[in-house]
């Protein structure tokens, strides 16, 4: 007998309602696992218990009250199920969340404003600008005279 069947058999057997061939069984797996009988006698005290507590009384028709009322809960509970199966308040916290993540990613994927060259960009408008830079390098040397004073347009 595997423990699984003993648990099962404990209440029967000590209710005395087995056949001869159960109980003499029952009480060979008992006495080579003594470790069990700790389970029997905890059983034995939860029967014992229930046999002495007082017995609770209801109206004729309580059944059927209960079972209208469990029916209404739930019809209730199939006519408000949310919105896509979600209760209203996890709906809220969903679209929310969906809200962020979009909110988020869009900010993070927006191109950048940066003046930074572009490693595969043209070349000549590289070239153009340092052309450019140059030239400006000239012209205000050229307003400088001799001296290093600046010449002004007056003279």
């Amino acid at each position: 007998m595997d423990y699984n069947k003993f648990e099962d058999r404990i209440s029967d057997w000590i209710e005395n309602s087995m056949d001869i061939k159960e109980r003499k069984e029952f009480e060979q797996f008992l006495t080579e696992n003594p470790e069990y009988q700790k389970k029997v006698d905890s059983v034995r005290k939860t029967i014992n218990i229930m046999k002495t507590t007082p017995s609770l009384k209801t109206s004729e028709d309580f059944d059927k009250k209960l079972q209208d009322r469990i029916n209404a809960l739930s019809e209730n509970k199939k006519t408000s199920s949310g919105i896509m199966g979600f209760s209203r308040q996890n709906f809220v916290y969903l679209t929310l969340s969906v809200l962020c993540i979009f909110m988020l990613s869009a900010y993070l994927l927006q191109p950048s404003q940066s003046n930074y060259f572009i490693a595969d960009e043209d070349t000549s408008s590289k070239e153009a600008l340092s052309n450019e830079d140059e030239t400006e390098i000239k012209d205000v040397e050229l307003l400088n005279d001799v001296n290093g004073s600046f010449v002004s347009d007056k003279d």
